[in-house]
């Protein structure tokens, strides 16, 4: 008796490791949760929060037990505009099934059905028990892989602040900035035409943001959702809390060599973007100094990647040097724990990029 008493118990405990998600690298997604909110989980890690994910199904027992905890973790972590971003996705349910849902348990926070995609994310991601809670870095690693048992609220608390993530309080006012991907624009002829870098609009307030304009005779704006379609004028386009705008530059005619200023206006204030058009510069030479920075905003680091990287130089919103490095390969990590908080820019030849730090 007593071996099958310790048989049942091993078999209770390992249940939880089969339940699981199986990988350590996520994967992207785009989906519409049921009050048509989107979601786009790459977006949100490059805005530089933890993405927090609660796969669940309605009539799942251990789910409405979890829930509130969950809930009430969200609040003490500041309700998705500070350090991480809840969401949670159902593999079998519809949108008024987690309409229902989570005007019951007082969820806030994207609720993601059947119709938006929940159960083929789920797929994607391996879960085969509910719930299963996942914890997903700005890297896009998955630092959790399942949190459980979920004792209290604390229980999610304590996990997450073990990864740096810090409490905040659900503030009702103005809580962010809003951010440019990068304020210096390289332009060259590409097979005969103008083209020009593409750059985000990040809204990490807690209100719309609105384009109001731009001032500049010999450059255009427009934005996209799609990467091979162009063409949408973006002013007067709003951007929602925590969402973002993809934006292009494009030169109405193609010219000898410019540089110049252009002022980029949104409702949360003025930015200035520097540009450098060039008729000679070639996509190799465009290409040669490519570089990506994130996560942005960062706190503890910032990991800067690309094919040419050999010189890196770091300046901060005075322009002054603060750090610069000879990098030996494609990738460096430059701790950003002791900067202040502001704006820095990154420098890897004749590209730069800005990045923020926030503590």
């Amino acid at each position: 008796m007593k071996k099958l008493f310790t048989f049942i118990f091993a078999m209770l405990l390992s249940a939880n490791v089969f339940a699981q998600c199986p990988y350590t690298t996520a994967f992207d997604f785009q989906a519409v949760d049921c009050h048509g909110k989107q979601v786009n989980l790459f977006e949100i890690l490059d805005g530089g929060q933890y993405v927090l994910i609660d796969f669940f199904f309605t009539t799942c027992g251990p789910c409405q037990t979890a829930t509130p905890k969950i809930v009430e973790s969200y609040y003490a972590f500041g309700c998705n505009m500070h350090d991480v971003y809840y969401m949670e996705i159902s593999t079998s349910d519809g949108d008024a099934a987690c309409q229902t849902w989570a005007a019951n348990y007082g969820v806030e926070y994207p609720t993601i059905s059947t119709a938006g995609g929940g159960n083929a994310i789920c797929t994607t991601y391996g879960i085969s028990q509910y719930p299963t809670v996942i914890l997903i870095a700005p890297d896009r690693s998955i630092v959790i892989q399942d949190l459980w048992p979920i004792n209290n609220a604390q229980t999610v608390i304590s996990a997450l602040e073990n990864h740096g993530i810090q409490q905040h309080d659900c503030e009702p006012g103005p809580i962010g900035e809003v951010v440019l991907s990068k304020t210096d624009l390289e332009c060259f002829s590409y097979w005969g035409e103008p083209y020009c870098d593409t750059f985000k609009v990040y809204n990490m307030t807690d209100s719309d943001v609105q384009i109001i304009g731009y001032e500049s005779d010999e450059f255009e704006i427009q934005c996209t959702d799609d990467y091979y379609y162009f063409g949408n004028d973006v002013t007067g386009m709003t951007i929602a809390p925590s969402d973002s705008l993809e934006v292009y530059v494009t030169v109405l005619e193609t010219r000898e060599d410019y540089e110049g200023t252009m002022r980029f206006a949104t409702s949360w204030g003025i930015f200035e973007l520097n540009i450098h058009y060039s008729n000679d510069l070639n996509i190799a030479e465009f290409d040669a100094n490519y570089f990506t920075v994130y996560p942005n905003p960062s706190n503890e680091f910032v990991k800067i990647s690309g094919d040419n990287i050999n010189n890196v130089v770091i300046f901060n919103a005075v322009g002054q040097k603060i750090a610069e490095f000879e990098v030996n390969n494609n990738e460096l990590n430059v701790n950003t724990s002791n900067y202040d908080n502001g704006v820095y820019f990154v420098k890897v030849g004749k590209k730069t990029q800005k990045f923020v730090v926030t503590h």
